[in-house]
């Protein structure tokens, strides 16, 4: 049982040190566990062990399909999300595994484009108002100056 614990933990420690792997906020994602070399009726077991401060993701939200071996969920904020699988035989575990997902929003990039699409026209709307105020002055300073030339 210690070896275990300690693999365990190992594995919990390795997964933390990487980036794990990269998704995106409401992307579906599906985990398959390992398959052991064991046969006969498997349970896996999935739980949820860290997410984002700001996630509302709960275990209700985790689709399971072929027997429990594949897990499907769809991040609702941006962080890091781990998972863990433990998977056994009449009650006794076999071997877990953990996963580990770092999500991004892109929609927030694109705000931010977005943003300075809207900066950049606000700009050539300054700039188009500067050139019709100089064509004005402009205007004005030859019809003074025929003015001028005719008195």
């Amino acid at each position: 049982m210690k070896k275990l614990l300690i693999i365990y933990l190992l594995l919990t420690i390795y997964s933390c040190g990487s980036k794990g792997i990269e998704g995106d906020v409401n992307q579906l994602i599906t985990i398959t566990a390992p398959d052991p070399e064991e046969t006969g009726t498997l349970d896996y077991n999935w739980i949820l062990i860290d997410q984002p401060d700001g996630s509302l993701l709960s275990s209700r939200d985790l689709v399971y399909t072929d027997g429990g071996q594949e897990m499907t969920f769809a991040p609702d904020y941006p962080g890091i999300y781990i998972f863990d699988v433990s998977i056994s035989q009449f009650g006794d575990e076999i071997s877990n595994k953990t996963f580990k997902f770092s999500i991004s929003d892109s929609r927030i990039s694109d705000n931010n484009v977005k943003d300075v699409k809207s900066e950049s026209w606000l700009e050539e709307e300054i700039e188009e108002e500067i050139e019709e105020e100089i064509e004005e002055e402009i205007e004005e300073e030859i019809e003074e100056e025929i003015e001028e030339e005719i008195e």
